[in-house]
């Protein structure tokens, strides 16, 4: 069984993406059960198989989405010198985590917390479940592990 690593490359890519010009962008069922999709620049790799983004709202939009509805999706692409020339695919089930606040705010890029000074969000961990993608330098990417 394959399993998921987001260390060396991947991680290079997807933190700092946005400063780069490189966003990521999260997929997830809203309130209404429509698909939303949203640019994160907090997006950043949590651990060897997780993501963390910061939702500035604690009980609304993607923060209260994800509690009901937590499966999202994830997508990065970057074509430019600026970092790792990758396409990536990420799916994952996400949750609410408070105790992570501090460890997630803290690593978010410095454009991030100016939005938020107060801390008022919330971190999200992203369990990945999935990655699909290419990059000149990997070759084919896929990682998958059981939901």
């Amino acid at each position: 069984m394959a399993t998921i690593d987001l260390t060396g490359d991947i991680t290079t890519a997807i933190n700092g993406a946005y400063d780069r010009g490189n966003p990521v962008v999260l997929g997830y069922s809203d309130d209404r059960g429509r698909a939303s999709l949203s640019v994160r620049g907090s997006t950043h790799v949590h651990s060897k198989n997780e993501l963390a983004v910061w939702a500035r709202e604690t009980t609304s939009g993607f923060a209260k989405a994800v509690q009901e509805r937590p499966y999202v999706s994830l997508i990065f692409f970057a074509s430019n010198d600026l970092g790792p020339r990758m396409l990536l695919s990420v799916k994952g089930k996400a949750r609410v985590d408070p105790a992570a606040n501090e460890e997630v705010y803290n690593a978010m890029i410095p454009g991030e917390r100016e939005h938020d000074p107060g801390q008022k969000g919330v971190a999200v961990i992203i369990e990945v479940g999935e990655v699909l993608g290419f990059s000149p330098e990997m070759g084919p990417i896929y990682q998958s592990r059981s939901a």
